[in-house]
Formats: C-alpha cells, structure tokens, sequence
C-alpha cells in the first residue's frame, strides 16, 4: 500500500512540476487568420482554441489573453535566442527542424487538408508554375514575409535570396502586391485574401498559381525545450484529435 501510496505522490508531483515549467514558457503568435488572430480585442483560432484547450488538459493557468501576438520576425528572433518560448502556427520545415534546431508538437489541423503555401500571382499575368523546377527557372521577385514560411520554402528549393522581396507582416505584403513590386507571392491564400479584403484589395484578382508540397503545422518550441514538457504537449494534442475536439474547432472557422 505504502508503494501505491509513493507512486502516486511521484505521478502527482511529476504533473505539478511539468505544469509549473509550461507556465513559464512564453507563448508567441502572429496575426495569420484563421489560425491566429486578434478580433474585437480577443486572441482567437484554430490554434489559439487548440492551444487553450491543451492548456485545460495539462493544468496550465492561461487564457487566450496570454498570448502574444507580435510581428512574424520579432517571434523568430525570440524563439531563436530565448529558452522557454513556443512560437505558432509553425509550419514543419527541414531549415527549421535540422538547421534552427526548433522542437514541435503537431499537428494543428488546417482550414484545406493540402498545403497551406501558395505561390499567388494576379490572374492577368498567366502565371503557372507545375513544379519547383519551373519556380527556380522563374528569375524574377518574389514577394513574402521576413522570417516567414513562405521565404524558407523558396529558399529551400533553392530560390536565391537577392529575389526575395522581404515585408515585414502579410499587411505590408498585401499593399506591396498590390503596387506591383513584384508578380508572384510566396504565402497562405486563404490568409492573404483575408488580408486583402482588409487592404481594400480585391481578391479575385488573384489565383494560386503553384502549391508546396502538404506539410504540417505545429508550435514550435526553443531548442533547449525539456523532451518531457514535449511529450506532455504532444499527448494531450493527440488526444484532442482523437475525441474530435481538434477537427470541432476546425469546424468553427471554416467559412
């Protein structure tokens, strides 16, 4: 009885320590709907309510409120040099996991089960693209968001940086676009037609011309990260999607 007893107490205060050390993690996100948004003053979607109900599961303190919500870059640059941060939506990349060393925990799920990267292009220009191949050939700018996904698949397909035309959040992107700095923009669709809706730009202007390989989408923690606050994240995500919760939330922000 006593080893019963002594167990338990381990199991306990296992949990109690773990949940003290995610309380003291800091979460960062950026304006990318509908994954992660301010609306109204409230931090909200797919992975902010994910997120928040992990939060339920594992006994961590924290609200949507919690979050902060900051310019792509700054996240990076803090996710890169500040231990006990977790930077989302991420999405899985070689450059992120092998070179920058960040750990994930996957998957958060997305508005389209295909890729979330697009090539974008206006519908006038003709613009097509059927592999990487072609996008390599292409020569020209693109246009994407510093530190942002959609600059690291390029480069990782080999596209050379001098082509990259960089703006600092996807509004800056959106109104460089629209100016005709460049033809082709390297981002998610359903994030940039958001976007432009709010630029007063029209949306229909514009087609996806190439989509990236599928690739998940987790939040990404500092290297350094303790592997058992992982797993802990890691099981109460699987779980979410095994009871449905996950697709649930999905639901609510398909429009």
């Amino acid at each position: 009885m006593k080893k019963v007893i002594v167990i338990l107490m381990m199991v306990l205060i296992s949990s109690v320590c773990a949940a003290e050390s995610l309380e003291n993690i800091t979460w960062i996100t950026e304006e990318y709907p509908p994954y992660n948004f301010v609306e109204n003053g409230v931090t909200k979607g797919i992975a902010v309510d994910l997120l928040v109900a992990v939060w339920k599961k594992v006994g961590v303190n924290k609200n949507a409120g919690d979050i902060k919500v900051w310019p792509w870059n700054r996240g990076v640059n803090y996710i890169n040099t500040k231990p006990d941060t977790c930077l989302f939506s991420t999405t899985i990349t070689n450059e992120r996991k092998n070179v920058l060393g960040w750990k994930f925990a996957f998957p958060i799920p997305q508005v389209s089960h295909e890729s979330s990267n697009h090539l974008i292009a206006p519908k006038n220009k003709g613009i097509k693209f059927n592999s990487l191949d072609e996008v390599k050939k292409y020569g020209k700018k693109f246009g994407v968001v510093r530190g942002d996904v959609g600059s690291s698949l390029l480069f990782e397909a080999g596209i050379n940086q001098d082509l990259l035309d960089e703006a600092a959040g996807p509004n800056e992107l959106v109104k460089k676009f629209d100016k005709g700095r460049f033809d082709v923009a390297s981002y998610g669709f359903t994030t940039i037609v958001t976007k432009m809706k709010e630029e007063g730009v029209d949306p229909e202007k514009y087609e996806v011309v190439f989509t990236f390989p599928p690739a998940y989408m987790g939040y990404a923690f500092h290297k350094d990260t303790d592997p058992a606050l992982l797993e802990k994240i890691q099981k109460a995500l699987n779980e979410l999607h095994a009871d449905g919760t996950a697709e649930k939330i999905r639901q609510q922000y398909l429009k």
